[in-house]
């Protein structure tokens, strides 16, 4: 029942997909999307997986936290460097390449972050399955914006239906790899998830300054991204009241 609390979680990645593939404005869904990914990422880490790091390293140390948000920054850099090259700057073809870029470090962030999720719902089911499904729910709804946006632009780069549906399933299923992770190793210490999810932030931290407020700066539908971004708010406003 623990493995089906993480799945359950992973799933909601699905539903955000859905609503991108079945959107009739693309265009604006990825403005809108890019946007609520924006402000979702940042209350994200400021009210949700910070502090949990700042708990779960407190024994050992907050300089670890600044250590591996750094290393974090800097393996995303250095895929960024590996993908090809983008600039805001030129026509619509590099432009794509951009959005695809997005797309796949969205992805890359979110898979490390989805993994450790999954160890700790698992962890939760295990103890008390309630608590678990409650907490499986809370981070899927997490999850809803993300779907949208990484399918939305990769579905506006005209990628593979295919790719788009691999990079998807892989994004569902990273929360139970999690948990399968738990089944081998049992545990896991405070100071090894803290640190994982420090290299969590500074993917996140990549991400939301160097990719998505570029795209946002860019953006030709200031309607749509601004809506994306109240909505954004809006949305993890409801999630942290409903979390008490």
């Amino acid at each position: 029942m623990a493995f089906l609390a993480t799945l359950i979680a992973g799933a909601f990645f699905l539903v955000g997909a859905l609503l991108a593939f079945f959107g009739k404005n693309r265009k604006g869904l990825v403005e809108f999307s890019i946007g609520m990914a924006f402000s979702v990422m940042l209350l994200l880490l400021a009210f949700d997986i910070v502090p949990e790091v700042l708990e779960l390293l407190e024994e050992k140390g907050t300089i670890f936290m600044y250590v591996f948000i750094v290393i974090g920054i800097v393996t995303l850099k250095l895929i960024d460097i590996l993908v090809p090259h983008h600039d805001h700057d030129e026509e619509i073809k590099t432009h794509d390449r951009h959005l695809k870029h997005i797309g796949i470090i969205s992805s890359l962030a979110l898979i490390v972050h989805n993994v450790i999720e999954g160890v700790g719902i698992y962890n939760i089911a295990l103890v008390d399955f309630k608590a678990g499904l409650l907490m499986a729910i809370g981070v899927g709804l997490h999850n809803i914006p993300f779907g949208i946006e990484i399918t939305a632009t990769l579905n506006e780069t005209k990628k593979n239906k295919t790719s788009v549906f691999l990079n998807i399933l892989l994004l569902t299923l990273s929360t139970v790899f999690g948990a399968i992770i738990m089944m081998i190793f049992k545990s896991i210490d405070d100071f090894i998830l803290g640190s994982l999810m420090s290299l969590t932030i500074g993917m996140i931290i990549y991400l939301v300054l160097f990719e998505l407020l570029t795209e946002l700066g860019t953006s030709k539908n200031k309607k749509y991204s601004t809506a994306g971004l109240i909505t954004g708010v809006l949305f993890m406003v409801i999630i942290l009241i409903i979390g008490g």
